[in-house]
């Protein structure tokens, strides 16, 4: 079976590209986006950064660009199992009984105020 070669161009291209998005990943955590935007713009800004350098990872240096359809076919399939899991997290945490005096982040006022 042939063997892709990748450049090391392509690698330097992909490493430079990774550290902009760690860059901008940085800089995005200091800023508060859910004041400017309303709440869960800022996860999901970093969702999306973490997504974007996944991808890279996953194509490039795990060599699935190159692949076969079954090198892909078997990504996809991580990829799938990763949203179930995902979903069945969401879905028992969403569906939790909060008290009616928690606070935005889910920790009930009481737990809070006997830590101090």
């Amino acid at each position: 079976m042939p063997r892709h070669v990748v450049s090391q161009r392509v690698y330097l291209s992909v490493l430079i590209a990774l550290m902009a998005l760690l860059a901008v990943t940085v800089c995005a955590s200091f800023v508060d986006f859910d004041r400017f935007a309303g709440r869960g713009v800022s996860a999901a800004i970093a969702l999306s950064i973490a997504i974007a350098k996944g991808l890279l990872i996953v194509l490039f240096f795990m060599h699935v660009k190159y692949g076969s359809r079954l090198i892909w076919v078997f990504a996809a399939a991580g990829f799938v199992w990763l949203s179930i899991l995902l979903s069945l997290t969401l879905t028992d945490y969403l569906t939790r009984n909060h008290p009616a005096d928690a606070n935005f982040r889910g920790e009930p006022r009481f737990l809070l105020s006997q830590e101090r």
